[in-house]
């Protein structure tokens, strides 16, 4: 269906996944007829983000589901609870950010059980980026990235960074809802930073 990649460390645990063209084509198609701001109910310092509609659940049933069955069988301790009979998901909300440059999401996490990320169009390198005079000399260099965060058992804060390119455009990150994560701004592109972003939660009209 599509290539994924498991990946296991630290500070973090999550799919990557590879997503094919009929997929991003449909995803466009849900991006272009985006609904509502939202931004008021998001964390993120985005101006333009909007719900978007999984028309006839297509996205829920030929991505997400295959993606909630290899996550629990790859990371069976990540999350508690499994798919049966009486116990079934939903894509509980869906929607795009546009995000401009100097914009951010802070730390933060989501509801439900699942979520993720889908970069459609990444306007600007990181390997650029990493070069800016402000930039350059620092041990830690952040811009144009997206960082997970968790705790080891001493309180230490450990960081899991995924540094962006337009390479990634069609890759997607699967991951628990309850992990930690933020994204960075970027400078040298006046062009939007285009994302999808989901949870899957409990259905519970589902739970008995």
């Amino acid at each position: 269906m599509f290539k994924t990649e498991k990946i296991l460390s630290n500070e973090t645990i999550y799919i990557k996944v590879k997503l094919n063209s009929n997929i991003l084509k449909r995803l466009n198609t849900y991006i272009k007829n985006k609904n509502i701001n939202v931004n008021n109910k998001l964390a993120g310092n985005i101006k333009g983000s909007y719900s978007i509609e999984d028309k006839d659940n297509y996205f829920f049933n030929n991505v997400i589901l295959y993606l909630i069955n290899k996550h629990t069988k790859d990371f069976p301790y990540s999350v508690p609870y499994t798919l049966t009979e009486n116990c079934k998901y939903v894509l509980d909300t869906f929607w795009v950010n546009f995000q401009k440059k100097h914009e951010f999401n802070p730390i933060h996490d989501h509801s439900g059980v699942w979520s993720f990320v889908v970069w459609m169009q990444i306007p600007s390198s990181y390997k650029k980026e990493k070069e800016l005079p402000f930039i350059k000399h620092s041990n830690n260099p952040l811009p144009n990235t997206f960082n997970f965060y968790t705790t080891s058992s001493l309180g230490k804060i450990l960081k899991h960074q995924y540094m962006l390119e337009p390479s990634d455009e069609g890759t997607m990150l699967f991951f628990p809802a309850q992990l930690n994560h933020c994204v960075y701004p970027f400078y040298l592109s006046n062009k939007e930073r285009i994302s999808i972003s989901g949870n899957v939660s409990l259905n519970p009209r589902e739970i008995i």
